[in-house]
């Protein structure tokens, strides 16, 4: 897990990581794409007019953010941007915040990738003290026996 330390760096975390939600797509956009920078500034503005909250940013600001040349944001800014995001403003703020929401971030980010049920069975293995190489045999031998059992994955709950 890479150490995050500029707010550059914290924003292109966000960036990679964080999808829209469901809601948010339109009928004919792919799911779990990025969100752009367009997006997220809109969801900062369209809040800031809805809830009266008066923070409105740029997307060339955002831009600048991300790549470095803008360091040091407004506190209202920073509390926007987090928000969009559906994280504790601490995170651009805190390490301690900052990788704690990282590692939830990224174990959303798996779960999303795999079934859960595959997540689960290898944090178990691995608290056994199970190296991936064993984990992964013991997947394939689940999975394997399931097929000869006739089971699809759509009957796994």
């Amino acid at each position: 897990m890479p150490h995050l330390e500029t707010l550059a760096e914290k924003l292109e975390f966000l960036f990679d990581r964080v999808r829209p939600a469901a809601g948010e797509l339109g009928p004919h956009e792919e799911a779990g794409r990025r969100y752009t920078t367009k997006e997220i500034t809109n969801k900062i503005n369209e809040r800031a007019e809805r809830d009266g909250t008066g923070v409105t940013i740029s997307a060339a600001y955002v831009g600048e953010m991300r790549r470095g040349v803008t360091t040091d944001p407004r506190t209202s800014h920073v509390k926007a941007l987090a928000q969009a995001f559906g994280v504790d403003p601490a995170f651009f703020v805190d390490s301690r915040i900052t990788r704690r929401v990282q590692e939830q971030i990224d174990l959303l980010t798996e779960l999303r990738q795999m079934k859960v049920q595959q997540v689960a069975l290898r944090r178990v293995l691995r608290q056994q003290g199970l190296s991936d190489d064993s984990t992964r045999l013991i997947e394939q031998v689940v999975d394997r026996c399931r097929k000869l059992e006739g089971l699809d994955e759509d009957d796994q709950d």
